[in-house]
């Protein structure tokens, strides 16, 4: 035991320096990112009136044309979204909004995006609908404007990825699967995964 004494005394003192650094790393941290959400509360109101809005092309889409319960319920909540500011603001921090923007408009750029994250499910859903009932090439239409919208709903590439290698469209598959190598999406590598083994 005399032996092990100060290799014990070492390796105590060794995670105590370890722990003593990762609290400062850890308070650095904090402090940056306290400093930064002072800045952005501080932040003028900005004009967003010309932000990059999300128009719903409702007259591409068949709204009206299939008896159907589901599709009815989905086009309604369509035709609701497209009278309302639609921006897809995903993997942007409320500090950062708020540094861009001003604080004043976080709330209505919370609106905006949730109003996306609305669309973006529905569009899935609608395209998805629209592929069980037969209608393919209009669930091609949707599901192909929920990409343009850079939609971070995984369902909606392989679906639309899934439906062009049925349909024999492999360069309008592999088209895809370049867009989406080339975006921002959380699940992108699942995704790619997913289009690849179709």
């Amino acid at each position: 035991m005399p032996l092990l004494l100060p290799y014990i005394i070492i390796l105590l003192c060794v995670l105590a320096l370890m722990r003593n650094r990762s609290s400062r790393s850890a308070k650095k941290k904090q402090d940056a990112f306290w400093e930064k959400e002072q800045r952005a509360n501080q932040t003028r109101k900005q004009d967003i009136s010309g932000l990059d809005y999300i128009q719903i092309p409702l007259d591409t889409f068949p709204v009206g044309r299939y008896e159907d319960e589901a599709l009815s319920s989905l086009e309604q909540t369509l035709q609701g979204l497209s009278s309302k500011k639609i921006l897809n603001l995903s993997g942007i921090s409320n500090t950062d909004l708020k540094l861009q923007y001003g604080a004043a408009n976080l709330p209505e750029l919370s609106e905006y995006d949730a109003s996306f994250t609305k669309l973006a499910r529905t569009l899935t859903a609608y395209g998805e609908r629209l592929s069980e009932l037969g209608h393919w090439q209009d669930a091609v239409c949707v599901l192909e404007f929920g990409v343009l919208c850079k939609t971070d709903v995984s369902r909606n590439y392989t679906l639309l990825g899934s439906i062009y290698r049925e349909h024999g469209f492999l360069d309008k598959a592999e088209a895809l699967a370049e867009t989406v190598r080339g975006m921002d999406l959380l699940l992108k590598d699942s995704i790619l995964k997913q289009l690849s083994s179709q």
